[in-house]
């Protein structure tokens, strides 16, 4: 009965609780999922992140871009668990693509990062699929990985 009991609570503790995005300036981190190094302006951006206001203001090469988060958040699925996944909290941007530097994010996509409190945000190419779930980050599909300050 002991046995049940401590397995239940584990099972508990390693439910799957959704990682939210966090508002903070994050600095740039690496690609994922693609070979090659950016080049210094790709490295020395920078994103100010404001889920409250919903703004997102991108430095890079010195010039500042803002944009506007979706008011709703889609919660993706993508950080493994012992039994399943953990949800990401997701959110579009207002653009139909963002040019940084020498990348092309089409249907920029912004979400939190695996696991919870890892102080990570992915800017990522989207659309969010039919599943749920934010693209993994390939040669086709670009991400960049950004940690809080």
């Amino acid at each position: 009965m002991r046995a049940l009991v401590l397995l239940s609570s584990l099972m508990v503790a390693c439910g799957p609780a959704t990682v939210q995005l966090t508002s903070a300036t994050y600095s740039f981190e690496g690609l994922r999922g693609r070979e090659g190094t950016p080049s210094a302006v790709v490295t020395g951006s920078t994103l100010e992140v404001d889920v409250v206001l919903r703004e997102v203001k991108l430095t890079i090469g010195g010039a500042t871009r803002k944009f506007t988060l979706s008011q709703a958040s889609t919660i993706t699925t993508g950080c493994p668990t012992n039994f399943s996944s953990s949800p990401q909290e997701t959110r579009s941007l207002d653009a139909p693509n963002l040019q940084l530097g020498e990348l092309l994010i089409d249907a920029p996509l912004l979400r939190s990062d695996c696991p919870a409190g890892s102080r990570q945000i992915v800017l990522q190419q989207g659309p969010v699929g039919a599943m749920g779930a934010a693209p993994d980050c390939s040669a086709e599909v670009l991400c960049l990985a950004y940690r809080r300050r």
